[in-house]
């Protein structure tokens, strides 16, 4: 949706394709509410184009329910360690229906890429916590040893600095 550039009033008091707000739509301190995200961080994602508010007659931000899950989708990848450029590429193949036959090719490596990347931080991490296990004398639990977490590194003759 286009949002005019000025803040001059429209024929009929409406902006061309404005949005009314109603019981199901949020504005910016009800999703920063619903999400736990700062509106500061809500206008960010707008700036990445992770989300696309509509817009009031007033030209106030307007969210959807929708937009709610979609928060939450982008804060788990960010969490996961993926750019805001990468999701945005993600959610317009996946959620806007972009043509994906045509990026499949650039969709699959740009998984491929972070599902390897995400693999050696795991491993990477589950060796680190062996370590600190063997510093510190603490068990590894079952389901450690299940997954794999056999090899632990043998302790430094002295301590890290």
């Amino acid at each position: 949706m286009s949002v005019p550039e000025t803040s001059a009033p429209y024929a009929g008091g409406r902006a061309p394709g404005a949005v009314e707000e109603s019981d199901e739509t949020l504005r910016i301190g009800e999703m920063a509410e619903a999400t736990g995200v700062s509106e500061r961080l809500l206008r960010y994602y707008e700036s990445r184009g992770l989300l696309t508010p509509g817009r009031t007659a007033s030209e106030h931000r307007v969210y959807t329910r929708a937009d709610v899950a979609r928060v939450g989708l982008v804060r788990f990848l960010l969490d996961g360690g993926m750019s805001t450029k990468d999701i945005r590429f993600l959610l317009e193949c996946v959620h806007e229906k972009v043509n994906v036959a045509r990026m499949c090719g650039e969709l699959d490596s740009l998984l491929t890429r972070e599902f390897v990347r995400i693999s050696k931080e795991i491993e990477s991490l589950v060796l680190t916590r062996s370590y600190i296990a063997v510093l510190t004398d603490r068990p590894l639990t079952d389901a450690d040893l299940r997954e794999g977490v056999t090899q632990v590194p043998a302790p430094a003759t002295s301590r890290p600095r």
